[in-house]
């Protein structure tokens, strides 16, 4: 059987991981080719996440935390316009019990667009 953790690494979508602190804890084989390619950064896992976000974005990311935590929220996503396309950045709460220790962010490209010729 594959672990998660398997499964992770081989998605065709960044997914990354941060723990309450937002220190990054996890990224998958996908995300480092992201980060590499877009933001030139690589060994970033154990970093916080401030490191690779704007201040602004920080307040965003800190704000979505919090509402996580008071279970007032427990998705976000949005879309942003990439060079070469559209990138959709999904944030997910992760719990145990009633404690977030972790949240995951996945980061999909918008594959409609990489195969056009599939859709007709």
């Amino acid at each position: 059987m594959v672990s998660v953790e398997q499964m992770f690494e081989n998605l065709n979508i960044a997914v990354v991981a941060c723990d309450a602190d937002f220190k990054i804890t996890y990224a998958n084989k996908k995300c480092k080719q992201m980060f590499k390619a877009r933001l030139d950064m690589e060994g970033f896992v154990g970093n916080h996440m401030g490191d690779c976000h704007k201040p602004e974005t920080m307040e965003k990311l800190e704000k979505l935390f919090s509402e996580y935590k008071e279970k007032k929220r427990n998705l976000d996503y949005y879309t942003v316009d990439i060079p070469d396309g559209k990138l959709t950045i999904v944030n997910v709460p992760f719990y145990e019990g009633d404690t977030l220790p972790a949240w995951w962010s996945l980061s999909l490209k918008a594959l409609w667009l990489e195969n056009a010729d599939l859709m007709s």
